[in-house]
């Protein structure tokens, strides 16, 4: 340890965590949309159609990448950098987290995300997946590590620097047996030391072996008292919270502060000084917050700390997309918000979803669709639509007796790498004729299906998705075709479609 270099009590906090003095705001008006709202990164949600799915509920919501592995950007070819890369414009904002344990590679990786002009890099260090904390040894092995952590942060940092590209570490309370307040405050402070600045700290700690990642969402008590702890201990720093918030009511709570009042997109602060208790999480249930297991949610009593930038949201997004209708109106002060009705929100997404991803029921193209990788080659069409789709794309030519799907695929890959090609034989025997994949169909509908959560008809809607999105005689039809047909299933109601989203009061 250099003797720079600070432990846990050098850092300004309150002995024993046993009070938090509110910060003193000077009582003014702040304009509602001074904090940030991140859509957190989700293993296998987070994907390029996810994105532009939430990005059609909210133009101001930060979004982010599922983690990229630096390591597969330093030996992938140039060629697939877009495959793990790219966006459209139209999802800014936007965060790309990297993960990894080289400190060389990760400067790579950061150095390739500014050029695909992303808004800011992330290093995940919280991570519990077995895959990657496990054997890879990155994600929450890095809070069990902190000397790797600090290389790489310097690393990451050094890169970002050099590009003016904003830096964050998004990282747990704890991890294992290491959970307490020394153990966090040592270990941030340095990685701040190493030059990192904005972290986003998921308040629970982590276990790495014992539980699944799903578990560990769950299981292990939240306790948002040691973010606002570590808002106070470095003040010069930015944090964003994440776990636990299950509504834009919760998130505006904790962002902001139990005790800010809104008049019209102003809010007004306290000038309250007072020591205010902080929940011990000694107690079952907690005694600020009423939560069983040891957890404390309780939001910051007055104003929040004004280094707690935004929070930030995860399973809300993925489980009840609807739930996000409101946040540019209710979180950000906008007069309105993008869209008004869950139809809208739909159809939207199938023009997106056509213009991705065409339609292969109307030509003679022999290649097959596994990725946006297609888009960008003009494919001609020989006919205006198929019997299957002519009700919502028009009538096909009445010569045209013969519809695309019947066409057999050719497996040669068309000059793709070997795993392509084998790839394509497996689908070519299993799904013959069909010339969309069927990993395409999943990633492109899933965003969607929990759009009518806790609505009537949201089982027929689901239903439905099972059933077209296996349907071998539609599936060249594309993923447009078959959202617009989920729409038009028996028992999903037009009224519930049209009805406007409820606002927030």
């Amino acid at each position: 340890m250099s003797p720079d270099h600070k432990s846990a009590r050098d850092y300004q906090l309150p002995r024993s965590f046993a009070t938090i003095r509110a910060e003193t705001v000077p009582s003014q008006l702040h304009a509602l949309g001074s904090k940030e709202l991140h859509i957190a990164p989700m293993l296998d949600v987070s994907t390029r159609e996810f994105r532009c799915f939430m990005r059609l509920l909210s133009k101001r919501a930060t979004l982010w990448t599922e983690m990229v592995c630096a390591e597969t950007l330093v030996h992938c070819d140039e060629t697939e950098y877009g495959k793990h890369l790219a966006f459209e414009h139209e999802q800014h904002p936007i965060v790309c987290q990297i993960g990894g344990n080289v400190p060389s590679e990760a400067a790579f990786a950061t150095r390739l995300v500014h050029e695909y002009g992303y808004d800011a890099v992330d290093l995940n260090a919280e991570c519990p997946s077995d895959r990657v904390s496990g054997r890879r040894e990155f994600g929450a092995a890095l809070m069990r590590d902190a000397c790797v952590a600090v290389e790489m942060v310097r690393s990451i940092s050094k890169a970002a620097q050099e590009v003016s590209l904003p830096f964050s570490v998004k990282t747990r309370i704890g991890v294992d047996d290491y959970d307490c307040i020394d153990f966090l405050l040592d270990y941030v402070g340095k990685l701040v030391e190493a030059g990192c600045r904005r972290f986003v700290i998921h308040a629970r700690k982590v276990y790495t072996k014992g539980l699944s990642p799903a578990q560990n969402r769950s299981v292990p008590p939240l306790n948002y008292q040691r973010v606002y702890a570590l808002c106070h201990a470095f003040p010069h720093c930015s944090f964003w919270l994440n776990g636990g918030i299950r509504s834009l009511v919760d998130a505006r709570r904790v962002a902001y502060g139990a005790g800010v009042e809104f008049t019209g997109d102003r809010m007004v602060g306290s000038e309250d000084k007072s020591h205010v208790k902080v929940g011990s999480c000694r107690y079952v249930p907690c005694d600020l917050c009423a939560q069983p297991f040891g957890s404390c949610i309780a939001p910051p009593p007055q104003l929040s700390p004004p280094n707690l930038r935004g929070v930030m949201l995860g399973r809300l997004a993925m489980d009840n997309p609807s739930g996000f209708a409101d946040v540019d109106r209710y979180f950000f002060g906008e007069a309105q918000n993008p869209c008004r009705t869950r139809r809208a929100v739909l159809e939207k997404y199938a023009e997106w979803l056509e213009r991705v991803y065409p339609r292969r029921c109307c030509d003679d193209d022999p290649r097959v669709t596994t990725g946006m990788h297609l888009n960008g080659l003009d494919i001609p069409r020989v006919r205006q639509s198929c019997v299957n789709c002519q009700d919502v794309y028009g009538k096909r030519d009445r010569a045209d007796a013969e519809c695309a799907f019947e066409i057999k695929v050719d497996s040669s890959g068309c000059g793709q790498s070997e795993q392509s090609v084998s790839r394509r034989k497996r689908h070519a025997r299993k799904c013959p004729g069909a010339k969309i994949v069927s990993r395409v169909i999943d990633r492109s509908l899933k965003p969607s299906i929990g759009m009518l959560h806790g609505q009537q008809g949201n089982s027929a809607f689901r239903r439905a998705y099972h059933r077209l999105s296996r349907d071998m005689s539609i599936r060249n039809c594309g993923p447009g075709f078959i959202l617009r047909k989920m729409m038009e299933a028996e028992g999903v109601k037009a009224e519930i479609l049209d009805v406007e989203f409820e606002q927030i009061r």
